[in-house]
């Protein structure tokens, strides 16, 4: 039986488990999911769950983070991959070796059809967009960087992170406003967020909780359209590398 590394910070008491998440919708066949959590829970010997990236599941369990945060332990189809609870990054499935920057951006990539672009917060104006950015509107250093990125005119489009921040159940109200991008800007420079969103909002909270999770729990961390993946980059690095990017005519 494979173990994923650092499984034993996560166990969790059998009688101390919540309900388990339904299994998310995902396109692919109904029954190729089915053979793949089945071939899941042979490596593992955990129940597993479809999340709305094809091809990748999740461990249909809470999972502690932190002593009050939860995050999910992602594993990819066979076992190959896993992003672990958002604290390794990316890792082999076989022996949990951690993979490259590049290999772990790369994988990413694996579902860039997948990303609902449109559903993440836009910044920046509307050209091609070349870099995605998990951030939290109270984590000082993306508050720095998006301080920096919004300065210079920068085009992205924020993850907002679901993983460690203390304000996850205000995401729904900031994405659910009339502008998000403006509600972003507000909450990120003030800490202050729109009215509670109402009941008829479709936050797709497992979309975003699965997406951060690829991410890892570091922020802000961005990926580029090419691949490459980078933790806490610097205003200059950020600027230098959409250049070679516009300049190759690479995007998402």
């Amino acid at each position: 039986m494979r173990i994923i590394a650092a499984f034993a910070l996560a166990y969790l008491p059998m009688a101390a488990l919540a309900s388990a998440p339904a299994a998310a919708q995902s396109s692919g066949n109904a029954a190729t999911i089915q053979q793949d959590i089945t071939e899941l829970k042979r490596l593992y010997a955990e129940r597993f769950a479809a999340t709305p990236f094809p091809g990748l599941y999740e461990i249909d369990r809470p999972i502690p983070y932190s002593p009050r945060e939860t995050a999910p332990i992602l594993v990819t189809r066979g076992g190959e991959y896993s992003f672990n609870n958002g604290k390794l990054g990316a890792q082999r499935g076989d022996n949990g070796a951690a993979l490259s920057a590049s290999e772990w951006g790369s994988l990413i990539l694996r579902w860039r059809s997948d990303i609902r672009y449109g559903d993440l917060i836009q910044q920046g104006g509307t050209g091609p967009l070349r870099m995605l950015l998990l951030s939290a509107y109270d984590c000082p250093y993306s508050k720095k960087l998006e301080a920096a990125l919004g300065a210079a005119g920068t085009r992205y489009a924020i993850v907002p992170s679901t993983i460690a921040t203390a304000n996850k159940r205000f995401l729904p109200d900031i994405w659910c406003s009339p502008d998000r991008s403006a509600a972003w800007k507000q909450a990120i420079a003030s800490g202050a967020v729109p009215q509670r969103a109402k009941s008829g909002c479709r936050y797709d909270s497992r979309y975003f909780a699965t997406l951060s999770g690829m991410f890892g729990g570091s922020k802000p961390t961005a990926l580029f359209a090419d691949g490459t993946i980078i933790r806490s980059p610097e205003p200059a690095y950020v600027k230098q590398k959409l250049a070679e990017l516009a300049r190759t005519g690479t995007a998402f």
